[in-house]
């Protein structure tokens, strides 16, 4: 059993040492789609809903809502933020005012972004340091598709930024096209601070690039760009705030009008519209 739990525990760390990896990348965007259908701790069925992962909270607030538990196989707590459930009605209400909420006030993120984070920010953090107690863990594993993913990133921004939170360790990042979240400043400080961080795209998906580069908002890296039917990606160079050319903004800026490509993510569809996503 020694010997067993050595080489689970070597071939857990592997993922977090390789760098992009389309296998972690697919539970948690299984997760992801997780999170439009459950409602339940008690009721974990859903087709994307893993048994090796343990869900212990679903933090919701006004139209905000992560679930929060601990996945088995890597030995990390994990906090997963839904997106808009009305993909254009998002669109059509998004304001892209920016805000200065840190102490360093040049930089800038997209303030209805962080009010949407704010309504749920300490309840997950009360709720991580429970399940660190239980689970005798520190390591931590956040996601979050569409406008979940600009939450996903202001968390993780957070927990390597602010004091209260250094004993946690984020071991990986994924978001699943995430809007642009803040300014360059904010892009530069997110690379240097939360290095392990995926931000996945997929062919021409629409929310990737509001708000506009035009109105100074950069992405955070790092881009990992899919082809039309998912079949292969590309590791973008986007460091620094710079996007790559090569990679979604390739398509920017009159291409890049899909809503399709948001709801289908390494093949599976997100989303609750159609109920067969979910049971």
């Amino acid at each position: 059993m020694l010997v067993l739990s050595f080489f689970l525990f070597v071939y857990t760390c592997s993922f977090y040492v390789r760098g992009y990896n389309e296998d972690m990348a697919m539970r948690y965007v299984n997760l992801c789609q997780a999170t439009y259908c459950v409602t339940d701790i008690n009721k974990w069925t859903c087709k994307t809903c893993d048994p090796t992962m343990y869900l212990e909270y679903i933090v919701e607030h006004s139209g905000s809502k992560a679930l929060q538990g601990y996945d088995s196989y890597t030995n990390t707590l994990f906090t997963s933020f839904r997106g808009s459930s009305n993909i254009q009605n998002w669109l059509e209400n998004v304001q892209f005012n920016k805000i200065s909420p840190y102490s360093n006030s040049s930089i800038k993120v997209e303030s209805g972004f962080y009010k949407a984070y704010n309504y749920i920010k300490d309840d997950i953090f009360d709720n991580l340091i429970i399940l660190s107690d239980k689970y005798e863990t520190s390591n931590v594993i956040i996601t979050g598709h569409s406008s979940g993913g600009a939450m996903a990133t202001l968390m993780s921004y957070d927990l390597a930024t602010e004091y209260k939170f250094l004993d946690f360790r984020i071991q990986i990042a994924f978001t699943f096209g995430s809007p642009r979240v803040g300014n360059s400043e904010f892009s530069k400080s997110f690379h240097l601070n939360v290095p392990s961080s995926y931000r996945v795209t997929h062919y021409y998906d629409m929310v990737p690039h509001v708000p506009q580069e035009f109105v100074s908002y950069e992405h955070v890296p790092s881009e990992i760009w899919y082809n039309e039917n998912n079949s292969k990606y590309t590791l973008c160079h986007d460091s620094n705030s710079i996007e790559d050319p090569d990679c979604s903004n390739s398509c920017s800026p009159v291409h890049c009008t899909s809503t399709d490509d948001h709801l289908y993510y390494l093949n599976v569809t997100m989303g609750n519209d159609d109920g067969r996503q979910c049971w």
